[in-house]
């Protein structure tokens, strides 16, 4: 929502916004657009805005809701609104489980730089890079992220269907919202309705590395693939990948062709993935590789995806997003390759009853990486209002793959927790999709705090 209100200001529309009085990772970026964000309350709608928009996250039974309804207001859900904007230009539509907001940013952050000024709508709290995570540009690519989850709380249309995509990159297929789809199979019909958006002349940028995905391959025998990933079968096949200590690097297989080295400042070989689908669409649409390489490499990152938040006395605090067993997998993976010396303590919020009670199987081998796992209590989505599995119900699955768990709800508690037990070397991961991101500032200013 933040990104669109940053494109729709920067377009020439009057924006203000309504939420809860909690502290968003959005703020600072709001705030620097100069976008004022109100507590919920009728007296907003009184300047009677020409539309208004309304997150997934809240119903029809939200009070601004009532009031626009009451007073006769154009009402859009936050994807009907994209549309609006992006449709009349050539939108690249960046989908997936995992990495959509990484490859999303990558991607407009090297068309920025070809000169191509494309708008762009990113769900980030911030991207140094791009100094913004909504861009109205002049150009005629419009990129955007892409995502399955429904439209509204009373419509279960996924979001991605409303957009019209001449190009298309799918990062992942797999189960990952079970509020909403039911099985896995249930995912990939939405996903494989959403490749038939693409035209004839448009074509989709895929990785193989999934099931589901190569399964699309199959079933759309008409459309342009272009396929990526470590698997073989891969038309851009991702070979020789190494982890450095301040870079990751790899070379890309096409057509017999190996052609990079390509380097990125970020970690792991899921940034592999979602550089090789920006490099590759970047490639299609005539830039070059030596300048594709170029930028690739000048990317700092997104907030939020392996964001290192400080350091000291020989520990190193970082903070990630992830909240799926497989992302929690690969970051703790990441962590080990590029922290290979230092203990790992990750302490892990879920987010959402109904993800964390399907996939706790999944969430009890994810952390085989990490070397110590703190679990807090899980945060509650809006969309949530029974509690149907606790933080203390994961740490007890974790426990039978992974000995060092601990189940602390208090953060003050973790914070003293690792201040009495961290052992040097040592990386701290705060991971999640809900306010843990907070933890790690304490952490950081209670170790400082600490070596004085």
């Amino acid at each position: 929502m933040s990104a669109l209100a940053i494109y729709a200001k920067e377009r020439g529309f009057g924006v203000t916004g309504s939420d809860t009085e909690e502290t968003f990772v959005t703020d600072k970026t709001l705030q620097k657009a100069g976008i004022s964000v109100l507590p919920f309350s009728p007296q907003n709608l009184k300047s009677r805005p020409e539309i208004v928009v309304v997150s997934a996250a809240y119903s029809k039974d939200n009070i601004e809701v009532r009031e626009a309804r009451r007073r006769h207001l154009e009402i859009k859900p936050y994807s009907e609104a994209l549309a609006m904007f992006a449709n009349d230009l050539q939108i690249i539509a960046v989908a997936g489980i995992h990495g959509k907001t990484t490859t999303t940013a990558l991607l407009s952050f090297i068309l920025t730089k070809a000169n191509l000024d494309p708008s762009f709508v990113i769900g980030s709290g911030e991207i140094p890079s791009l100094g913004a995570t909504g861009h109205f540009g002049r150009g005629d690519y419009f990129v955007l992220e892409a995502d399955e989850y429904r439209k509204s709380s009373e419509e279960m249309t996924s979001k991605f269907l409303d957009f019209s995509p001449k190009v298309e990159i799918i990062t992942s297929i797999e189960m990952d919202h079970p509020d909403m789809f039911s099985t896995e199979e249930k995912v990939y019909d939405a996903f494989y309705k959403f490749a038939c958006r693409v035209p004839r002349t448009g074509f989709i940028v895929l990785c193989v590395d999934y099931p589901k995905t190569r399964k699309i391959i199959h079933s759309l025998v008409d459309r342009n693939f272009e396929t990526y990933g470590f698997n073989e079968k891969a038309s851009w096949q991702i070979v020789d990948f190494l982890e450095i200590q301040d870079y990751s690097s790899f070379y890309i297989l096409n057509c017999g062709n190996k052609i990079g080295p390509f380097k990125i400042k970020l970690p792991g070989k899921f940034n592999a993935l979602n550089a090789t689908a920006a490099i590759i669409t970047a490639l299609r649409l005539g830039i070059e590789e030596k300048l594709a390489k170029k930028y690739l490499f000048s990317f700092s990152g997104v907030k939020r995806r392996f964001e290192k938040i400080g350091q000291v006395d020989n520990i190193t605090i970082i903070d990630d997003y992830a909240h799926h067993p497989r992302s929690v997998a690969m970051a703790l993976e990441a962590a080990r390759a590029r922290y290979p010396q230092a203990e790992i303590y990750c302490i892990f919020q879920a987010h959402t009853y109904s993800r964390t009670k399907e996939l706790l199987n999944e969430f009890a081998s994810s952390f085989r990486a990490a070397d110590h796992v703190i679990i807090t209590e899980i945060y509650a989505s809006q969309r949530e209002t029974k509690a149907t599995i606790s933080g203390q119900d994961l740490a007890s699955a974790i426990r039978k793959e992974q000995k060092s768990v601990k189940f602390i709800p208090d953060k003050n508690k973790i914070v003293q927790e690792l201040v009495d037990n961290v052992t040097r070397p040592a990386l701290i991961i705060t991971m999640g999709a809900g306010d843990i991101y907070k933890l790690g500032n304490l952490i950081l200013e209670r170790l400082q705090k600490d070596s004085k």
